[in-house]
């Protein structure tokens, strides 16, 4: 497994994309930064330089980037983003992620996919799905990946279960459009790990918080039973790829401590503990 940390939640995050936590998660021993891909491609030019060469004078890769798009497109309902307006935004931002060597894109957008109140949810998939095969073949003109993760009922009315964004992915049918597993909101929806079975198709990349305040894993305390299960059914379906941390910290000067404490504690229960 690799270990990465999403910094689009962190403190002071509209700084250079939260490129400026870059260092210490080097120096801790992350093994990638999970940049924010609409800060990414908001960026000028001179700034989004800095943040590449920052990166590649740490060796520190960006193996993925969420935040996918400003909160203001909307794709589901009877008034949507123009198609152009969508296709501009994202052949800038998959070629930035090009630049930076970005595997995979992930789509939450919890606020851009709800279904409006009263309008048919099947022509809202229909919408999304829509959506995402065109984001997918502009994904993957510059190498790109995208996967779909499911977010819980309390951020949007659509997509909520692992099972629905291996649906949707299966309603998309592009080689680069997959599902991403979010242990957080599988929990906030009390789902079993055993879903990730259940949908046919195995994550392309992950992410992790504990339940309780969407918090760093700064202890095992009530995970004793869910985690280990969850890890066991992930390595049981081959997956061995990134497990990124996403979650909110009270302050910077907090964040470090907790951001170590969390790879030591994420290593051990995947059982890639380095100390030992």
């Amino acid at each position: 497994m690799k270990f990465g940390c999403c910094v689009n939640m962190l403190p002071g995050a509209e700084r250079l994309a939260g490129a400026a936590y870059a260092s210490v998660l080097k120096e801790l021993g992350y093994d990638y930064i999970e940049l924010p891909m609409r800060r990414i491609t908001g960026l000028e030019e001179k700034a989004f330089r800095q943040v590449k060469g920052t990166l590649e004078g740490l060796e520190l890769p960006c193996r993925s980037c969420n935040d996918f798009m400003p909160a203001q497109f909307q794709l589901a309902g009877e008034e949507t983003t123009p198609e152009g307006e969508l296709e501009d935004y994202l052949t800038r931002a998959f070629a930035r992620l090009e630049r930076l060597k970005v595997p995979y894109a992930v789509f939450g957008s919890p606020w851009s996919r709800s279904c409006p109140e009263g309008f048919p949810r099947e022509r809202a998939f229909d919408q999304i799905a829509a959506f995402l095969r065109r984001a997918g073949r502009l994904a993957g003109d510059h190498g790109v990946t995208v996967v779909i993760e499911h977010n819980n009922r309390w951020e949007t009315n659509m997509l909520n279960h692992y099972t629905d964004a291996a649906d949707m992915a299966r309603a998309v049918d592009l080689p680069n459009v997959g599902a991403l597993c979010d242990y957080y909101h599988l929990r906030w929806e009390g789902d079993d790990p055993e879903v990730l079975r259940k949908a046919g198709i195995t994550p392309l990349h992950t992410h992790i918080a504990r339940l309780e305040g969407r918090r760093y894993f700064t202890t095992m305390e009530g995970e004793e039973e869910m985690l280990p299960r969850y890890v066991r059914t992930l390595k049981e379906l081959n997956y061995d790829g990134g497990v990124s941390i996403e979650a909110p910290v009270p302050s910077p000067e907090a964040w470090r401590g907790m951001a170590e404490t969390n790879l030591r504690l994420l290593r051990r229960a995947f059982g890639e503990d380095r100390e030992s």
